[in-house]
């Protein structure tokens, strides 16, 4: 059956639309939005947990455990580490990389410190 309202080779309307197509600017803006928060907790749990795992083991164990030349290059890899957790969030984020917000990414680093030298 031929329809001779519709040009040739063109498909039928119909009410079924692509799920991952948003609807409307308004969706699309929100669905960027719950795509980067999603993926910036996914790095903080997977970096993030990883320097302050790091710190933690350099502060309960590491120091007792290991001679104190590498007790330092752990803390300083902590730190680096953090800061590019941080960077990789903030660049996710339509921030620049150099913001001072990177500064967060030393905590782990900077917890540690005291135990770990004194």
């Amino acid at each position: 059956m031929v329809d001779r309202d519709r040009p040739t080779g063109q498909r039928p309307m119909s009410g079924m639309t692509d799920e991952m197509t948003p609807r409307s600017e308004a969706e699309a803006i929100s669905l960027d939005r719950v795509q980067r928060v999603l993926a910036s907790v996914l790095i903080v749990f997977v970096m993030g947990m990883i320097s302050a795992v790091m710190a933690a083991y350099l502060v309960f164990s590491g120091k007792y455990r290991m001679e104190h030349s590498d007790v330092v290059g752990l803390w300083g890899l902590t730190g680096l580490i953090g800061l590019l957790s941080t960077g990789m969030i903030l660049m996710l984020n339509r921030h620049k990389p150099y913001n001072p917000m990177v500064l967060i990414g030393l905590i782990p680093m900077a917890v540690s410190w005291y135990w770990i030298f004194h």
